[in-house]
Parts: C-alpha cells; sequence; structure tokens
C-alpha cells in the first residue's frame, strides 16, 4: 500500500473517531483529531503526484499526533483516543518504511 493510500486511510479513521468522539462527549476538542484527519486528507492527494514536500509535512504533522494521542489517550485512558494513536502509530511505521524503501532505492540506481 502506497503511502498516500496509508495517509488517506489513517484521515479517515481519525474523522470518523474525532466525530464519534464529539457525538459520544459533546467535547468540542474531540474534533481536533477531525480537523487533523482533513489536513492529512488534503495532504494525500499531492503526496500522491510524489510531493517530497507534502510527505514530510504529514508524516511531521503524523508524528506529533501519535505523541498527543499517546500522552492524552493514557492519562485519560480514553479508549476512543488510543485507537486514533494505534492506527497513526502505524501510519508512522508504514511512512518511515516507505521512506527507507525509497532511499534503498535511490541507492541501487546510483
Amino acid at each position: 500500500m502506497g503511502i498516500a493510500k496509508v495517509m488517506a486511510v489513517n484521515a479517515a479513521v481519525l474523522i470518523v473517531l474525532g466525530i464519534y468522539g464529539y457525538f459520544v462527549s459533546g467535547s468540542p476538542t474531540s474534533l481536533i483529531a477531525t480537523a487533523i484527519g482533513i489536513v492529512l486528507f488534503i495532504i494525500s492527494y499531492p503526496v500522491k503526484n510524489d510531493n517530497k514536500t507534502a510527505a514530510h509535512i504529514g508524516v511531521g504533522l503524523t508524528l506529533v499526533t501519535a505523541i498527543m494521542f499517546i500522552v492524552i489517550g493514557l492519562k485519560r485512558s480514553n479508549l476512543i483516543i488510543l485507537v486514533m494513536a494505534i492506527f497513526t502509530i502505524l501510519a508512522l511505521i508504514f511512512y518511515v518504511m516507505d521512506f527507507m524503501k525509497r532511499k534503498k532505492e535511490r541507492e541501487g540506481a546510483k
């Protein structure tokens, strides 16, 4: 699965669970995940066209989001936030694996 698809799936999970969290808790802060998901979804389109800058922005945002979800999810013992953290960490692992694969391909082409 390509990095753009992983980013789009992670974005969809964040959007859906953020909206679900809002309706369950009524807290507008749960829409932060939805906003991050929308940004990642928008960034996934330039990433599909091999835009390296957009990919790095998406990975950076995903890293910050993963840290945020881990800290808040463990602090509050909130299952929804922990599920978003797991999906975001998995996406981050896919991103790093893809970057390593691309670097190895570039070095092999020299």
